[in-house]
């Protein structure tokens, strides 16, 4: 069903662009990538780590399509993944993305962003919520169309709604849906380089049974050029939450003869703090991006987490031909609740070099090295990965 919805907004989407603007700008960018990869611990399991040789396959698509008024920018790809001696976590994932900007007035432009992807738990729910699940299979369905209106030459108002729906396979998973209105306020000062921002969110996480998790968000920050090559943004506030769910609690009301555990529900209100920190600095050959962050978002278990992450990478550019890239990341995931108390870490630092053999196929090998902590249980996991892989793009070019 999420295919067929996905399919039909997409081509609903390319029905209305076709017909808009008179001089267009046309690309599209088919590619093939395969990676041989070994990997020491594949599911980064604390005991009896599995190792494995992967195979995997990816062939995709790119396509941009530009007029005066609209802009349209798509991406389908595949990704078979084929574990040589462990062949029952052979998996194929899916990513469908189309966005779109269609500037309907002088002062009002639309947006809209769709995305159905299916993949495995490990990577993903790692990347959104610093957990590490195992591997199994994942589907994301997206929808965020938004409104931006320029009040004057300076300010401008953006009104946008997220719509996320998370589906797994597992049983030991819980499905969930986000919903999130946010309002937006952008102010370029006389400068010419320092944009400040308000940026209001309330945002609902449903799970079954009735469990939600509502927050209401209110940031202030600002984005400060302090040259063409050099950036910096600080957004910064507060999150009132309210959760409403059932927990398993222990009832003592007939101690000391015996006591049970029942089901009993909870709710809380308490504030938590928002930030995002972020830097770009870019050279003639060196690129270097850090930044910080701490948000709350909702994961597999059945309950919303803080999220807070710390990352920093460089890319160098050796020769035309020759880049190289070095990144390392932090996470630290907590849940708290009268139940219990989940601590979790994540830390991880990659390096690969990408290699131009022609302007169309490279060769990049790489390495990453994992850990992961499990600050509550005590136990730690920690995994190698060395890989090698290939990739052919051939880039058309329409003008019409």
């Amino acid at each position: 069903m999420g295919t067929r919805t996905w399919v039909g907004l997409a081509l609903i989407m390319n029905l209305w662009t076709a017909h808009l603007g008179v001089a267009a700008d046309w690309s599209l960018v088919p590619s093939v990538t395969q990676k041989s990869e070994f990997n020491s611990n594949v599911n980064l399991a604390f005991t009896n780590p599995t190792s494995a040789y992967i195979f995997s396959l990816a062939p995709a698509a790119d396509f941009n399509y530009n007029t005066e008024i609209t802009q349209l920018q798509g991406h389908l790809g595949l990704n078979g993944q084929h574990y040589l001696s462990n062949s029952n976590l052979d998996h194929i994932d899916q990513n469908y993305q189309i966005n779109t900007k269609y500037q309907a007035t002088p002062k009002v432009n639309l947006s809209l962003n769709t995305s159905y992807i299916v993949d495995t738990t490990l990577l993903e729910e790692l990347l959104a919520s610093g957990l590490v699940i195992g591997s199994s299979p994942r589907t994301s369905i997206l929808a965020n169309p938004g409104m931006t209106y320029n009040i004057t030459e300076r300010l401008s108002s953006t009104i946008n709604y997220n719509f996320n729906r998370v589906l797994y396979q597992a049983p030991q998973f819980t499905d969930y849906s986000t919903h999130q209105m946010g309002l937006t306020f952008n102010y370029l000062l006389s400068n010419e380089r320092t944009t400040l921002t308000n940026n209001n969110v309330a945002r609902e996480t449903l799970y079954p049974g009735g469990n939600t998790y509502k927050t209401l968000g209110v940031y202030l920050g600002a984005n400060h050029k302090f040259t063409e090559n050099w950036e910096f943004d600080l957004l910064g506030g507060l999150n009132i939450n309210k959760s409403d769910f059932d927990t398993q609690v222990e009832d003592t009301s007939q101690f000391p003869f015996f006591t049970s555990v029942v089901q009993k529900r909870v709710k809380h209100t308490k504030g938590t703090p928002y930030f995002k920190v972020s830097t770009t600095r870019r050279w003639t050959n060196l690129n270097l991006m850090a930044g910080f962050s701490r948000d709350q978002t909702p994961s597999a278990y059945g309950y919303v987490l803080n999220f807070t992450r710390i990352y920093a990478s460089m890319g160098y550019t050796f020769t035309e031909r020759l880049t190289g890239t070095l990144g390392s990341s932090f996470s630290s995931s907590s849940q708290a609740s009268q139940a219990n108390n989940q601590d979790y870490n994540y830390f991880t630092v990659a390096a690969a070099l990408a290699y131009k053999i022609t302007e169309k196929l490279s060769v990049t090998p790489g390495y990453r090295f994992s850990r992961y902590d499990d600050v509550t249980g005590d136990r730690s996991a920690q995994a190698h990965s060395a890989y090698l892989m290939l990739s052919y793009n051939y880039p058309i070019h329409y003008q019409q």
